[in-house]
């Protein structure tokens, strides 16, 4: 006969399997969405096609959002909000290619009527200095040696991240 300390060992054994597995779940599709991300960067590898707008008319933004399409038509079924999901995507392919932002608040920042109709260039503008910023900040950094002018251009630039509420303590290599 079971008792209950029987019954709850067997549940609690049932639940432990039962989460081990959705965690293992989630574990794959993260990586499935990381790899589909980059993949996507490697296709689209001269031009950041994240940042395109959904309406953009563009060969580039006509391509991406064709590629949306199909995505979102493919998790439709299973997916509360297909969108969300596609964001997601983007936001993965953003942080591929760029590392994550070293200041809260930046990552999918956008603001809307900025920057040219080239869809290319609408990019937040803090959004924007801070990822070129580090750009250079990073290639300088790996320099063996540097200039004397190349050394203070350094300062202003750690001066300009740190004036956007970059800690440049925390930019990755």
């Amino acid at each position: 006969m079971f008792t209950t300390n029987t019954v709850s060992a067997n549940i609690d054994a049932l639940i432990d399997n039962a989460r081990a597995k959705v965690i293992a779940q989630y574990e794959s599709t993260y990586g499935a969405n990381v790899e589909y991300a980059k993949l996507l960067n490697e296709k689209w590898h001269d031009f950041d096609w994240f940042e395109l707008k959904h309406n953009d008319t563009s060969d580039e933004g006509k391509s991406v959002r064709g590629e949306g399409d199909r995505f979102r038509k493919g998790i439709k079924d299973w997916h509360s909000n297909p969108s969300t999901a596609w964001k997601q995507i983007r936001d993965h392919a953003r942080t591929d290619k760029y590392g994550k932002p070293a200041v809260e608040g930046v990552e999918g920042e956008g603001v809307e009527g900025e920057g040219s109709d080239d869809a290319k260039h609408n990019r937040n503008p803090v959004r924007r200095n801070i990822e070129e910023l580090t750009v250079l900040f990073k290639f300088n950094r790996k320099q063996e040696a540097l200039s004397e002018d190349l050394r203070k251009a350094q300062g202003y630039i750690i001066q300009a991240l740190q004036a956007l509420n970059v800690d440049v303590t925390m930019i990755p290599d």
